[in-house]
């Protein structure tokens, strides 16, 4: 006969105080993910990608984190205790938060969405066979103005329809449809609060583990391009602004040789184009005097 040994709550605080001290002690990086509303499912494809992305991802109390922490970098406890609070996940790594943020970003589940729920975009049921066999249900596409058919034994929607518009709450025959469907408009994706680089002491905020990258390199496209016209300016002899320099100190010496009419084969047709036009406009204002 087997018998169960059961952990007291105290035991089983211990062993995950423990357990998050060696977690601590073997990676640099803890990042904070909110755990209010993950579902198992996004958790389950997290997981999936712990071995592929090096993280170590666990739940567990506040309470217990912040006291590991308090005995493996004590100088962190009073920071810390302000921001972590809440309920939380918690991923352990030696990799790039940041990096490791983006790819998790990524991921998304589609979830069924319930009645008295806001759409959070307009929910559309496509036009086509919809593969249920006829019944009460035609009424219910009836009250929510789908046009439907019936086809070869199964319902077909004959029109595109919007069954709910972004901002109004899902009733319960458009969920009861939209669930029969097989069409889930909720997308589930990972909240992060901060990471912390234990190291060298700082904490990496939300919005800089998940930045809009096409709004960074925008920024980053601008600021270079400012960069450049201000080496230009300023004649600073940059790789990047060299040939630029060169043109330009080339054009300003041509400029000037035509002002002092210094001769070169390089502006002697521009010279002698400037002194016929010169001569003509002499020639105009003498036949005009004499006139």
């Amino acid at each position: 006969m087997v018998v169960r040994q059961y952990l007291s709550k105290r035991q089983r605080k211990e062993l995950m105080r423990k357990l998050f001290e060696e977690l601590l002690r073997s990676n640099r990086y803890l990042i904070v993910v909110d755990a209010k509303g993950l579902t198992q499912k996004l958790l389950t494809e997290v997981r999936r990608k712990a071995n592929d992305y090096g993280f170590i991802i666990k739940g567990g109390k506040n309470g217990v984190l912040l006291k590991a922490i308090e005995n493996v970098y004590p100088s962190m406890l009073s920071t810390l205790k302000e921001l972590i609070s809440g309920q939380n996940v918690f991923i352990f790594t030696n990799n790039n938060p940041i990096e490791i943020a983006m790819k998790l970003s990524e991921l998304e589940v589609s979830l069924p969405i319930s009645p008295g729920e806001v759409a959070p975009e307009d929910i559309v049921v496509p036009e086509g066979n919809t593969g249920i066999p006829p019944g009460p249900i035609i009424s219910i596409f009836s009250s929510l103005s789908v046009p439907t058919r019936i086809i070869s034994g199964t319902i077909h929607i004959m029109k595109e329809t919007v069954v709910v518009k972004a901002g109004e709450k899902v009733s319960m025959e458009a969920a009861s449809i939209l669930q029969k469907l097989g069409i889930y408009p909720i997308k589930s994706r990972l909240k992060f609060k901060f990471a912390i680089d234990f190291t060298d002491t700082t904490i990496i905020q939300a919005e800089d583990l998940t930045p809009n990258i096409e709004e960074l390199r925008s920024r980053v496209e601008e600021l270079a391009r400012r960069a450049f016209y201000l080496a230009l300016g300023i004649g600073y002899p940059h790789p990047a602004v060299i040939p630029h320099l060169l043109a330009k100190a080339s054009m300003n010496v041509f400029k000037l040789s035509l002002e002092i009419a210094y001769v070169t084969d390089r502006n002697i047709k521009a010279l002698l184009l400037i002194a016929v036009t010169n001569a003509k406009k002499l020639e105009s204002c003498i036949q005009e005097q004499g006139s």
